[in-house]
């Protein structure tokens, strides 16, 4: 009796593990596709069209201080985001992932590259060009809906980091 109960704990940790498996590699695909569409949005309703289809509609951002937004108060700034200087990159990579009744929490990092001209002299030689590497942790909450993952909730935990380097050169 005893080996028959063991033989089932086992078979139930592995098959967690299988669908923590799987589930890692459908939000990192989301992810990844979250990363490339944001690099590509143009306007307004590319925003919409793309958070009607990946987000839950009562999806909530959480903020360092610990000030919860909603998209309608998000949505202002990633307009604003659509007229400023483009990233060069943008990486989102899963740290650690838990499954939870209905969904999934994730820890994640979201990496953003961008090119600057240091016009105050922040980062050295006032004028100069750099290379800003912006890394911030999130903590995100994915539901599932009719079979596909919705993101739910994001929210911030500390402070970005920021690296400072010289733009790559081509020649």
């Amino acid at each position: 009796m005893i080996e028959v109960l063991l033989l089932a704990t086992t078979l139930l940790q592995q098959g967690r593990v299988s669908d923590a498996f799987n589930v890692r590699a459908e939000l990192q695909g989301l992810y990844d596709e979250i990363s490339q569409a944001t690099l590509q949005f143009v306007t307004e309703s590319d925003l919409d069209l793309f958070h009607d289809v990946v987000y839950t509609p009562d999806w909530v951002f959480i903020d360092a201080k610990g000030q919860k937004q909603t998209w309608s108060q998000v949505r202002e700034r990633e307009v604003q985001a659509l007229s400023a200087p483009p990233l060069t990159s943008m990486n989102q990579s899963i740290q650690k992932l838990s499954l939870t009744s209905g969904g999934a929490e994730v820890v994640v990092n979201l990496t953003t590259v961008r090119s600057i001209v240091d016009a105050e002299g922040r980062y050295g030689r006032q004028g100069a060009p750099h290379t800003l590497t912006e890394t911030t942790t999130f903590r995100d909450g994915w539901v599932k809906v009719s079979d596909k993952w919705k993101f739910k909730s994001r929210e911030q935990i500390g402070r970005p980091t920021v690296a400072v380097g010289k733009p790559e050169s081509n020649t």
